[in-house]
């Protein structure tokens, strides 16, 4: 296998498209409500300072959510917790106050003890250039739902980068759980490619979807695991936003466990949302290979 050129497997493509079908858009969306930590951190953030502040701070700290010293759902805690504490329970009252509140979390937070020269001032090109969306959004959430488009290709010209690219795609993510309240099902279908990290291209490997000498090469050439989930996407209805939470809570596994435990470890996952004998099918046809 090594060497081997990464290429999309349409046939997995298509067997995994009717498994997911099984769970459905708003199966997922109920599973990042039970157990993304993520989607926690940033309710738990959103009760001392609002929505409409918490996607603020969402969009801020995702784009250096890059190259950290923790564990993501960590790293998320972390934040939630820095930010809180510093506001006192009460919301910034402008937008550079929220902008200080992230620069005093990058110095404090030993999650981005590297490069935090770099992260810091990234946050302030993109206050500079973007503050006026930075406001609408502190002042009305919904803006994301009828503008997330505007939203990404903003960002994406704020930083000088593809609007596809990884930490973009991963902030629009982060956005939309700061203000999705906990049992609205509305469907976000964004048109970008699913952001591949470490989790991603374990899934895509593991499932087949892509084939590849092994889950580092995906993560060297994401662009074929990029189009076989937009093809489980299209093919089962999932918007790509929800489809990167399933592949984030469960392609650690086939990675960090056994074949074996890792496919007991995601029919744990999924008995969350659909009965146990479901979720184990699921999981033993999913995940196929180590990582």
């Amino acid at each position: 296998m090594r060497g081997l050129r990464v290429h999309v497997n349409y046939v997995r493509v298509r067997e995994v498209s009717e498994l997911l079908s099984i769970l459905g858009p708003y199966k997922l969306m109920e599973l990042e409500e039970k157990l993304d930590p993520q989607f926690k951190a940033l309710k738990r953030l959103a009760q001392v300072v609002g929505k409409g502040w918490a996607s603020v701070y969402a969009l801020l700290v995702s784009l250096v959510s890059y190259k950290l010293l923790m564990r993501g759902e960590e790293w998320w805690d972390c934040m939630s917790s820095f930010i809180a504490s510093r506001r006192g329970g009460r919301p910034p009252s402008s937008v550079r106050d929220a902008v200080d509140d992230v620069i005093w979390f990058i110095d404090n937070c030993r999650g981005s003890a590297l490069a935090r020269d770099a992260r810091k001032r990234r946050i302030l090109k993109v206050y500079t250039s973007s503050r006026e969306l930075l406001e609408k959004l502190a002042l009305d959430p919904e803006y994301f739902y009828s503008n997330m488009e505007v939203m990404v290709k903003a960002l994406a010209r704020a930083l000088d980068v593809e609007e596809w690219r990884k930490t973009v795609v991963f902030t629009a993510k982060m956005v939309y759980y700061a203000i999705r309240d906990p049992g609205d099902r509305r469907l976000v279908n964004l048109n970008i490619p699913i952001p591949v990290d470490t989790r991603v291209a374990c899934a895509s490997y593991s499932s087949m979807v892509v084939e590849a000498g092994s889950y580092m090469e995906v993560m060297r050439s994401p662009k074929p695991a990029q189009e076989a989930w937009n093809e489980v996407s299209r093919r089962t209805g999932i918007p790509v936003l929800n489809l990167d939470s399933l592949l984030w809570l469960t392609g650690w596994a086939p990675r960090d466990l056994s074949l074996e435990n890792a496919r007991g470890r995601v029919e744990d996952i999924l008995s969350n949302v659909v009965e146990r004998e479901t979720a184990r099918e699921i999981a033993q046809r999913l995940y196929m290979r180590k990582c």
